[in-house]
């Protein structure tokens, strides 16, 4: 191809070039590797873990660098697209040794010690120096930073990418940053781009970190109006922590200004269906994709209130939000009417968890509640016809406690073996073993679950009548 290659327009060289770098990263080492002394004192090598995807990309693209200027400035922005700071956790030793076979089993007692946050001053100096380069980030993870100085370092990091659009922070930015960092992070820039994506990942600290008055800090940026959620497309809030977490407050806050089209709040317990409804609400018109799985004792009984508070209920504020194609939530309860309304656009999978039907509470004790559930059931089915004449895929699932109801096969999922032993083998007379388990299609956690079966609905009543099987 010759000099031919550097005459290409740059779409189809870029194209050629990922491809090259896709090669490359085929040939590179994908792990590393450490020593460890064995019984008899030799040394063998280890596997340690998979390269970091930014490292790997970086090394992919190395020859192509060297080529001329274009390419370099190419394979820095495909090098640095995406980036993962990390905090440095772990202990090495040093060894005296000049090869494996001789590594003396106890090494020297000096810990090599190693600053566990130099990644993050190391980048924050390298793109003070060259800014050029912080403009080629599109998408920036940060993990294990939750101290204050380290959240002032990040928000400096940030001010430098020009070009951000993902973006995964600790809980903690949300409480150390000021209005000023959270305005400068959220604002639309100069060249028209702006943060679409935002993850506030919590974890549990420490009790030595949580109790540290230093860390005791929450500047309330979000009580600020310069803090604008409104170019927000998606907002992730992963996992729980004991150190000021998240809460209905701070979500009633962001509701004010966001239009959100994704929402994903997972593993949580401070977060109830207050806060649910008040992002729920102001984003009904743009919201496509809502997931919410809170925390509780066995994954599906969550003790959260049913009202938002104002008398409205949650089931009415997802019905609302018409433009959905794809839906997880855990509901208390979920409303006989849920599905009654034949006009929503909804598409893709929908999947709903909860304890109880809406006016009866719990399933187990009153016929009434039972069959107000199979009413909403024959909904469901009526609902994912319509939706299928209009060549449209709607998928719906129903998890109430360990069952797992697929309306539009008119099956359910559960652990029958109860019932088998009740009914003296006489009930069900059919069966076939079901892919799905007490945790959805990730199926059992290999402890002390029975494999699930599915069975028809019409056989699942008929348990139901004779005591065979409960809700």
């Amino acid at each position: 191809m010759g000099a031919k290659i550097f005459a290409l327009p740059y779409e189809l060289l870029s194209t050629i070039l990922e491809a090259a770098a896709s090669s490359n990263a085929r040939s590179i080492q994908n792990y590393t590797y450490g020593v460890d002394t064995t019984s008899n004192g030799k040394g063998q090598r280890i596997l340690r873990g998979q390269v970091a995807p930014d490292a790997l990309r970086w090394l992919s693209a190395d020859a192509i660098r060297h080529v001329n200027r274009q390419w370099h400035d190419w394979a820095v922005q495909y090098a640095l697209r995406d980036l993962y700071i990390r905090r440095w956790r772990g202990s090495e030793r040093w060894i005296q040794s000049r090869g494996l076979d001789t590594v003396h089993a106890n090494p020297l007692k000096d810990v090599v010690y190693r600053d566990p946050y130099c990644s993050l001053k190391k980048t924050l100096d390298l793109f003070t120096n060259y800014p050029a380069l912080a403009k080629s980030i599109r998408r920036i993870f940060f993990d294990g930073f939750y101290g204050v100085e380290t959240g002032l370092m990040i928000f400096r990091i940030l001010q430098k990418c020009d070009s951000l659009d993902t973006v995964s922070l600790p809980w903690t930015m949300l409480r150390y940053g000021s209005e000023e960092d959270w305005a400068e992070l959220l604002r639309r820039r100069g060249n028209g781009t702006a943060l679409s994506s935002l993850e506030l990942l919590a974890v549990d600290l420490k009790q030595s970190q949580t109790t540290d008055c230093a860390r005791q800090v929450d500047r309330k940026p979000l009580n600020s109006a310069k803090v604008d959620f409104g170019q927000l497309k998606r907002i992730k809030l992963p996992g729980t922590s004991n150190l000021m977490p998240i809460n209905d407050d701070d979500l009633v806050s962001i509701s004010r200004t966001a239009r959100l089209h994704e929402l994903h709040i997972t593993g949580t317990t401070a977060i109830t269906t207050k806060g649910l409804v008040a992002l729920t609400r102001t984003s009904r018109n743009t919201l496509g994709v809502i997931e919410h799985s809170p925390l509780s004792d066995d994954g599906f009984n969550h003790p959260d209130a049913v009202s938002a508070g104002d008398g409205r209920h949650l089931c009415e504020e997802v019905v609302n939000c018409t433009h959905l194609s794809s839906l997880a939530i855990s509901l208390p309860t979920i409303c006989r009417d849920l599905f009654s309304d034949m006009s929503i656009e909804w598409t893709g999978d929908v999947q709903i968890r909860a304890a109880g039907v809406c006016g009866f509470g719990s399933l187990k004790d009153t016929s009434d509640a039972q069959h107000a559930f199979c009413n909403i059931l024959c909904q469901t089915r009526s609902l994912i016809q319509v939706q299928k004449k209009k060549d449209i895929d709607l998928n719906i699932e129903i998890f109430i406690d360990h069952l797992i109801f697929e309306p539009a096969k008119s099956l359910v999922h559960a652990d029958l073996s109860i019932g088998e032993l009740l009914s003296a083998g006489s009930w069900p007379s059919w069966q076939e073993p079901s892919s799905k388990g007490p945790y959805g299609q990730t199926g059992q956690y290999g402890k002390d679950e029975q494999a699930y079966s599915c069975i028809s609905e019409n056989e699942f009543v008929e348990g139901l009548q004779k005591g065979y099987v409960t809700f």
